[in-house]
């Protein structure tokens, strides 16, 4: 838990001032964030639920809305996030995130700085991919794979070698090939 005076530090560093909207919302802030996170936008906007405030960090994607009765926090975090989504009109501008089951889109009236959230939100974004797609490359010794016996030239299968671990949870799959009902009747 970081303290209210880290939470008005690292939010003075930015320029993110609220005066009147989002004091509750400030309070939450300080009961979210871990240690060693460091905000890089704050604002505050509207969602489908109605006021929010969205946080931008290092690490993470914070939405919050804090109301009398009840308490709203979305946490996406960038590995997460599928795609990013900006919209500028004459008055405001609207982000959208995408993640694998939910979307979040917020609208703001400060264009510029939801632009340059969104550009950073990218970024962190694939940084977080080529770290993933690195690490693969990095422990190809160590990853099991399987070898497919060529097949005679009738049914047309070559050989190949397919890695047999699940990218997302580093678990080998079982895997098991498929036979076609037909199979017996083309080889008579």
């Amino acid at each position: 838990m970081v303290t209210s005076h880290e939470v008005q530090r690292q939010l003075k560093t930015i320029g993110a001032e609220f005066r009147f909207w989002g004091k509750s919302e400030l309070r939450e802030l300080e009961h979210i964030l871990i240690p060693g996170e460091h905000i890089m936008y704050c604002m505050n906007g509207r969602y489908e639920g109605g006021f929010a405030m969205l946080c931008i960090t290092n690490q993470r994607i914070v939405l919050i809305d804090k109301k009398p009765f009840y308490l709203t926090l979305e946490d996406i975090r960038y590995d997460m996030v599928s795609e990013v989504d900006f919209n500028q009109r004459l008055i405001d501008a609207t982000i959208q995130i995408c993640t694998l089951n939910k979307k979040v889109w917020f609208t703001v009236f400060k264009a510029k700085l939801l632009r340059k959230a969104t550009a950073y939100i990218q970024n962190r974004v694939m940084e977080f991919r080529q770290q993933h797609m690195m690490q693969p490359q990095q422990a190809t010794s160590s990853l099991p794979y399987i070898q497919i016996p060529t097949e005679p030239a009738t049914t047309a299968v070559s050989s190949f070698q397919h890695r047999i671990t699940n990218p997302y949870t580093k678990m080998p799959l079982m895997m098991r090939r498929r036979v076609s009902r037909f199979y017996g009747d083309a080889l008579n």
